[in-house]
């Protein structure tokens, strides 16, 4: 069973939280909490999410079934899947329940399953895909429900209920190659013929075709093949698997190690060289196939006869061990002073945390990142690792609500420094007065508008010459009445009186439309400057409510907020110190192993010295016996 576990990891893609929701929400009314909680949910906000959905069964004072499954949602989401567990167990073990209908309940027991068996606690996975209805589970997802059935059945040891479900899946489906090659493991842990391995391995390569990465998986399906057959001393079988495998990919140096043993157990030490010498070439020392490759090399040469390269092969191996092992203690020098832990939670996502949130194991430019990609990718590491970076986001939002507290306080004090200058200043008062002054020009600028535009003729607009005119029209109209036959004159008068007075209206009208338009922006202006007085006021007169009375709650919340920090340290650096403390283990053995081959090196070497020397001296001793 123990490629089961690695290959659950490998190809199991992670499940979201929200996809144990029912596939059709219903709505609670007008009720903005919990559409607030729902779309917190959705969005993948578990932390906000549990806390919304504990503030609706406080006020609805009752647990719904629905409440229920969201909070058990949101749990899992957080990683609490015990708790979570036992809501579901609770919620869908219920038939009489009416809000969750067939489709749904399969669906919820179908993740549910899923989340156990990706976190690896498969007994409880098993238990989860026993309650999953096939016939009412969504037709996309039967494929991949049979294939997670069948390796949690093989993990039991119960082949034929495994052989239902793997006959189950579509010949077409991605699952299909998982499938079989779990089956082909389980058949190398079975005393099973091995014409029937060979034949399911070689089905489940077929079947890549119709995976992501068909390339990737069909190398590890020819190197798991190789690697059987050469254990069980099969060296033919496995050549053939191990030849298939790329030389570009992730498993190009195990491949090539295995080849070149498979090889020499055939007696074939020439061409196991070649292998090997391409793995030594083309990859790091710091790589343990490359390891067991510098001590492999001359133990052949040595087979080959060549005493003298394998004496130079074990020389140059020994200081390649010695370079390796100085090599790994300034990795765990840089695990002490925290240059290997620091930038990988560095790379982190932000705020993103949670048994769904993916770990970035990149770790691009680390000097480690070659041999620390094998202790990564086990599944204990990644937990770890996960449990660190949320405590990581949680010390970096606790320092962030204390720097947000920090920020608070300098803005209040702000605040009443502008509060205390605009105080002192007057500026409220000074602006009232110096806009009633200008209401008082206005009111005496209309009244003389009004004046001037009072008589339509356009007598108010006219100058002071035009005046004088009107004025004389007038006398002359007296002086002509005293006249007799004055006829002619009074009608020229007329004439130049019309002119002049038609001149005036024509004016007047024009005026009045321009200075109509100018008085409406002006008042708009003004009503403007008006309001904007009033908002002045009413913020000077609240603004005292924006600085005073925090301060006792600032300060209660960043001792609050302080001793969490505190506490959180505690925890974090002994979490720290765990993860630091799965390397440091990895490099204690990765040392032990070095200095055994230095020393089965050493040892080499001195005996092949000692060979050759003795025989150099019994050639010498022969020919001056002669």
């Amino acid at each position: 069973m123990r490629w089961f576990l690695l290959i659950a990891f490998a190809i199991s893609p992670c499940v979201s939280a929200e996809d144990l929701l029912p596939e059709k929400h219903r709505a609670s009314g007008q009720d903005a909490l919990y559409g607030q909680a729902l779309f917190s949910l959705h969005a993948g906000e578990y932390q906000k999410a549990l806390g919304l959905n504990q503030a609706l069964q406080q006020r609805r004072h009752k647990n719904t079934p629905l409440l229920k499954i969201q909070q058990a949602t949101a749990q899992l989401g957080l990683g609490m899947s015990q708790q979570a567990k036992k809501h579901y167990k609770k919620l869908l073990a219920a038939k009489s329940n009416k809000l969750i209908s067939h489709g749904t309940r399969a669906q919820a027991w179908f993740y549910l399953a899923k989340h156990f068996y990706n976190k690896g606690m498969w007994p409880t996975a098993l238990q989860a895909i026993h309650q999953v209805k096939g016939i009412h589970l969504n037709p996309k997802l039967k494929d991949e429900f049979h294939f997670i059935a069948a390796t949690l059945e093989l993990f039991q040891g119960k082949a034929k209920l495994a052989d239902k479900h793997i006959l189950a899946i579509s010949a077409q489906s991605m699952w299909a190659a998982y499938a079989f090659l779990n089956l082909a493991v389980s058949y190398t842990e079975r005393d099973v013929h091995i014409n029937q391995v060979d034949a399911v391995f070689e089905k489940a390569k077929m079947l890549t075709k119709y995976t992501q990465h068909p390339e990737s998986l069909e190398d590890k399906i020819n190197l798991m093949a190789g690697q059987f057959f050469f254990a069980t001393g099969r060296g033919r079988s496995a050549i053939k698997h191990l030849k298939a495998v790329s030389l570009d990919g992730a498993f190009t140096s195990k491949a090539l190690l295995t080849y070149g043993w498979a090889l020499t157990e055939q007696w074939q030490y020439h061409d196991a060289l070649q292998p090997w010498y391409m793995l030594k070439t083309n990859h790091s020392p710091l790589n343990q196939d490359v390891q067991e490759t510098l001590i492999a090399i001359p133990h052949l040469l040595e087979k080959l006869n060549a005493k003298v390269m394998a004496l130079g092969a074990f020389d140059y191996a020994s200081e390649q061990y010695e370079m390796i092992y100085k090599q790994l203690e300034e990795s765990a020098k840089r695990l002490n002073t925290g240059e290997f832990i620091e930038p990988l939670l560095a790379q982190q996502i932000p705020d993103k945390w949670g048994a769904f949130a993916a770990i970035d194991l990149s770790l691009p430019n680390h000097p480690d990142r070659i041999y620390l990609k094998d202790v990564m990718s086990k599944s204990y590491f990644q937990g770890e690792l996960k449990n660190l970076r949320d405590l990581h986001v949680m010390r970096s939002q606790l320092n962030s609500g204390i720097a947000q507290l920090n920020a608070f306080e300098k803005v209040q004090i702000a605040r009443r420094d502008e509060y205390q200058q605009v105080k002192t200043d007057k500026r409220i008062n000074l602006t009232s007065r110096q806009l009633l002054k200008l209401n008082k020009r206005y009111k005496a600028l209309r009244a003389t508008i009004d004046k001037a535009f009072k008589n339509p003729s356009g007598v108010g607009l006219a100058s002071e010459f035009e005046k004088s005119q009107l004025a004389s029209f007038k006398q002359l109209k007296t002086d002509f009445k005293v006249l007799n036959d004055n006829s002619h004159y009074l009608q020229r008068l007329r004439r130049v009186e019309g002119v002049l007075k038609w001149a005036l209206s024509q004016r007047y009208y024009e005026r009045k439309k321009e200075v109509s338009k100018n008085l409406a922006i002006l008042d708009g202006k003004i009503k403007q400057t008006r309001n904007q007085l009033k908002a002045a006021k009413l913020a000077f007169r609240s603004s005292p409510k924006s600085f005073n009375g925090f301060d006792k709650k600032v300060a209660r919340l960043r001792t609050q907020y302080q001793q969490q920090l505190k506490r959180l340290d505690v925890v974090y650096q002994k979490q720290r110190e765990k993860v630091g403390g799965i390397v440091k283990l990895d490099i204690k053995k990765r040392q032990k192993l070095v200095m055994d081959y230095q020393l089965q090196a050493r040892l080499a070497a001195a005996r092949l010295f000692d060979e050759t020397s003795n025989k150099h001296r019994v050639v010498a001793g022969a020919e001056v016996r002669q």
